[in-house]
């Protein structure tokens, strides 16, 4: 009868609760531009009583190695 090394089992279920928690917190957090703060001239209605439209940063359209694969 073999018996399992309790060194081994414990070294492979710390790996596994470490990448869980990564992916975990990877998956965290709001896609999208971000929020100006409460009291920025952003976060502000103007004199027309709309507030100021963010378009967020302009990025280059750069291709990606991968984009004929997808």
């Amino acid at each position: 009868m073999s018996r399992r090394n309790p060194v081994r089992t414990s070294r492979n279920l710390a790996v596994a609760l470490v990448l869980g928690s990564a992916l975990a917190l990877a998956g965290c957090g709001v896609k999208g531009p971000l929020e100006p703060p409460p009291n920025s001239p952003m976060g502000q209605p103007g004199p027309d009583g709309k507030k100021p439209k963010d378009t967020g940063p302009i990025r280059p359209k750069t291709p990606f190695i991968l984009d004929g694969l997808l």
